[in-house]
């Protein structure tokens, strides 16, 4: 079953159209789930982003432009209020790196909450803010994002999704979301199917 934590995570690469009753209406069918020794690539041929700071990407089928997830630390090396940025790498382009333009951050924003315990957040995305996630400090200028993926608990590392275009929009057909298993240090990945809704990219 997909945890809050990763329900969070494909939100954020789909643009809203039509109302909250939509985005509630999305639905993730478990395909299958694969434990290997090594992270796989589902796009080899792709860079992959190595930012300061980064603690999630996300790929789409479309291009090799990806979204990009970093924490942001004060002069002591905690976590900041405000404990993320988000950008584009337009790896389909020069490789710049690019601000989010405002209505994407209707898809990718990110509301943040300060847990009792130092250094944790729950992070959620504007698009869906029920949909939740944890990120964890783990030591100066250092933070992990924490979910659940084929059932083991994982530092999430990051998701792909396939981007069915023969439509009038573009829709969202499949997630993949990969981790690291935080008790065996295994490679997880697990497949959804994504049903009903009304997302789009």
């Amino acid at each position: 079953m997909l945890s809050w934590a990763l329900r969070a995570v494909l939100v954020a690469d789909f643009f809203v159209i039509g109302s909250s009753e939509d985005a509630r209406a999305v639905r993730l069918e478990s395909q299958a789930v694969r434990i290997s020794d090594a992270l796989p690539a589902v796009r080899p041929d792709w860079p992959v982003p190595k930012e300061p700071g980064q603690i999630f990407y996300i790929q789409r089928s479309i291009n090799s432009n990806t979204v990009v997830y970093t924490a942001r630390y004060d002069r002591n090396g905690n976590l900041k209020t405000r404990p993320g940025r988000i950008m584009w790498r337009r790896y389909n382009d020069a490789g710049e790196r690019k601000r989010l333009k405002a209505y994407e951050h209707l898809a990718f924003g990110l509301n943040y909450r300060k847990l009792e315990q130092p250094g944790h957040f729950l992070v959620s995305l504007r698009a869906l803010p029920r949909l939740t996630m944890e990120l964890h400090q783990s030591g100066p200028n250092k933070a992990e994002l924490i979910a659940t993926i084929g059932g083991r608990q994982t530092r999430a590392r990051y998701a792909y999704v396939t981007v069915d275009e023969s439509g009038l929009l573009p829709k969202v057909t499949e997630l993949k979301l990969f981790g690291v298993d935080i008790a065996t240090g295994q490679a997880v990945s697990e497949t959804f199917r994504v049903l009903g809704g009304g997302f789009r990219y």
